[in-house]
């Protein structure tokens, strides 16, 4: 899937946010009485305040890293992903991010329950950017490598939450994407298909791809990330090497009063794309 964001400026695996900010609306419509429908008026909204799920977070990634965003429920690190997805737009700020994205975040997102594996696999491929024939010639080997057997023939509506990670991550397995964007979804499969899973990103990775990955499995992120950012109440509050940050955070789940510090390095700087004419 090609980036919907500003192209140039940055290379291709590289992510940029800046003065992130982002609010979620709550409140619940309770709808208008058939007085209100009659006579125009609609019943004020009720309900709490908008959510700020990012406030003003700045985040620099540098191609062929691998970073981890971890953090409490609602700190943001769901919200961070959608936005470098393209999927939830910014209230302010800005991000930039080079090359073609590959986003594995909602099993549901893209897939017909009607259709069989087999023609979400062509379709999916379809709507990462790859041509007809990039798809025919990369078909089987998404098949083999999801496991499904004869399943990949029947529709979706039968399949298990398992058997749908093994189907979305086999696409993004094939895909030529600049940057990795996965949220949890390798905690549904069992272990063998994760450390398949792991062993794929690893290569994608030392192909030259950028991982982002949000996951609340610590050991997943030890194994794989370099780098750890950690989220609280929508804001950077720790960026730095993976065993320090997770050493701090452990400690902030623990319920300890004192501030997340780790030892914050600051974020890789990403270069800008310059001008052939200069």
């Amino acid at each position: 899937m090609s980036s919907p964001y500003e192209e140039g400026g940055v290379p291709p695996g590289a992510i940029v946010l800046e003065s992130a900010t982002r609010a979620f609306d709550v409140r619940i419509d309770s709808g208008r009485t058939l007085k209100e429908a009659l006579l125009g008026r609609r019943r004020r909204a009720s309900g709490p305040p908008p959510v700020q799920a990012l406030r003003g977070v700045d985040l620099e990634i540098a191609p062929s890293e691998t970073v981890a965003i971890v953090g409490r429920n609602g700190a943001g690190k769901s919200s961070t992903l959608r936005v470098l997805a393209g999927i939830v737009p910014l209230d302010s700020g800005r991000v930039r991010i080079g090359g073609r994205v590959a986003a594995l975040l909602d099993l549901a997102a893209g897939f017909s329950r009607d259709f069989s594996g087999r023609e979400n696999i062509v379709m999916g491929g379809a709507l990462y950017g790859l041509s007809r024939r990039e798809v025919e010639e990369r078909l089987e080997d998404m098949i083999a490598f999801s496991e499904l057997g004869d399943f990949v023939d029947l529709p979706l509506k039968t399949y298990s939450t398992g058997m749908l990670v093994r189907l979305a991550f086999a696409i993004v397995a094939y895909l030529d994407a600049d940057v990795l964007l996965i949220d949890e979804v390798l905690a549904v499969g069992d272990g063998a298909f994760q450390r398949k899973c792991e062993e794929r990103i690893a290569e994608q990775v030392a192909g030259g791809a950028t991982l982002v990955l949000v996951s609340h499995d610590l050991a997943l992120i030890e194994r794989t990330c370099e780098r750890t950012v950690l989220l609280d109440h929508g804001r950077v509050t720790a960026d730095g090497p993976t065993g320090e940050v997770l050493a701090g955070y452990r400690h902030l789940l623990e319920g300890a009063d004192a501030p997340v510090r780790g030892t914050a390095v600051a974020p890789v700087a990403v270069p800008t794309r310059q001008d052939p004419a200069s």
